[in-house]
Protein backbone atom coordinates (compact mmCIF):
# COMPACT_ATOMS: atom_id res chain seq x y z
CA UNK A 1 0.00 0.00 0.00
CA UNK A 2 1.57 3.49 -1.17
CA UNK A 3 1.15 6.51 1.09
CA UNK A 4 -0.38 9.34 -0.28
CA UNK A 5 2.42 12.59 0.56
CA UNK A 6 0.21 15.51 1.95
CA UNK A 7 0.90 18.69 3.83
CA UNK A 8 -0.46 18.65 7.38
CA UNK A 9 1.01 22.54 7.95
CA UNK A 10 1.83 25.35 6.96
CA UNK A 11 4.18 28.02 8.05
CA UNK A 12 4.89 31.20 5.85
CA UNK A 13 8.37 33.57 5.96
CA UNK A 14 7.71 36.82 6.14
CA UNK A 15 8.92 37.47 2.55
CA UNK A 16 6.38 35.16 1.40
CA UNK A 17 3.76 37.41 3.41
CA UNK A 18 5.05 39.73 1.56
CA UNK A 19 5.04 38.60 -1.81
CA UNK A 20 1.40 37.11 -1.58
CA UNK A 21 0.50 39.91 -0.89
CA UNK A 22 1.49 42.02 -4.10
CA UNK A 23 -0.01 39.41 -6.30
CA UNK A 24 -2.76 40.65 -8.21
CA UNK A 25 -6.01 38.42 -6.46
CA UNK A 26 -6.50 35.77 -9.53
CA UNK A 27 -3.23 34.88 -8.34
CA UNK A 28 -3.45 34.68 -4.78
CA UNK A 29 -6.29 32.54 -5.48
CA UNK A 30 -4.15 30.09 -7.35
CA UNK A 31 -1.85 29.79 -4.89
CA UNK A 32 -4.51 29.22 -2.51
CA UNK A 33 -5.40 26.72 -4.88
CA UNK A 34 -2.53 24.86 -5.24
CA UNK A 35 -2.00 25.19 -1.39
CA UNK A 36 -5.18 23.09 -0.88
CA UNK A 37 -3.98 20.30 -3.61
CA UNK A 38 -0.83 20.20 -1.40
CA UNK A 39 -2.89 19.70 1.87
CA UNK A 40 -4.85 16.38 -0.10
CA UNK A 41 -1.92 14.80 -2.31
CA UNK A 42 1.26 16.39 -2.94
CA UNK A 43 1.60 14.43 -5.94
CA UNK A 44 -1.11 15.50 -7.63
CA UNK A 45 0.27 16.03 -10.97
CA UNK A 46 -1.11 19.62 -11.61
CA UNK A 47 1.46 20.41 -8.85
CA UNK A 48 4.40 19.47 -10.37
CA UNK A 49 6.60 18.98 -7.53
CA UNK A 50 10.17 18.88 -7.96
CA UNK A 51 12.85 19.14 -5.57
CA UNK A 52 15.65 22.02 -6.67
CA UNK A 53 19.02 21.69 -7.02
CA UNK A 54 21.97 24.56 -6.75
CA UNK A 55 21.72 27.01 -4.99
CA UNK A 56 18.01 26.22 -4.04
CA UNK A 57 18.99 23.00 -2.92
CA UNK A 58 16.56 21.49 -0.43
CA UNK A 59 13.55 23.90 -1.76
CA UNK A 60 10.63 22.42 -3.33
CA UNK A 61 8.67 24.63 -6.38
CA UNK A 62 5.45 23.72 -6.68
CA UNK A 63 3.22 24.89 -9.56
CA UNK A 64 0.33 27.18 -9.45
CA UNK A 65 -0.69 27.79 -12.43
CA UNK A 66 0.93 29.54 -15.68
CA UNK A 67 3.99 31.09 -14.81
CA UNK A 68 3.31 30.94 -10.68
CA UNK A 69 5.39 29.23 -9.02
CA UNK A 70 5.58 28.58 -4.79
CA UNK A 71 8.70 27.92 -3.11
CA UNK A 72 9.00 25.51 0.54
CA UNK A 73 10.91 23.53 2.64
CA UNK A 74 9.26 20.46 3.33
CA UNK A 75 9.98 18.90 7.21
CA UNK A 76 8.45 15.82 8.77
CA UNK A 77 8.03 15.22 12.52
CA UNK A 78 6.85 12.60 13.37
CA UNK A 79 3.50 11.65 11.50
CA UNK A 80 3.47 15.21 10.83
CA UNK A 81 4.76 16.80 7.34
CA UNK A 82 4.63 20.68 7.21
CA UNK A 83 5.88 23.06 4.82
CA UNK A 84 7.51 26.55 5.26
CA UNK A 85 6.89 28.53 2.61
CA UNK A 86 9.74 31.02 1.29
CA UNK A 87 8.71 32.44 -1.92
CA UNK A 88 5.91 32.92 -4.73
CA UNK A 89 5.77 34.75 -7.50
CA UNK A 90 6.80 34.28 -11.50
CA UNK A 91 9.12 32.18 -12.73
CA UNK A 92 11.16 34.90 -13.47
CA UNK A 93 11.14 36.62 -10.27
CA UNK A 94 12.27 33.14 -8.47
CA UNK A 95 14.77 31.99 -10.75
CA UNK A 96 16.52 35.43 -12.31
Amino acid sequence: MSRTYRIDQFKASTAFVKALGRLPKKDRDKVQSALRKASINLADSSLRCHKLKGPLAGVVSLDAGGDLRIHCRIHQEGQTIWAYLVAVGSHSQLYG
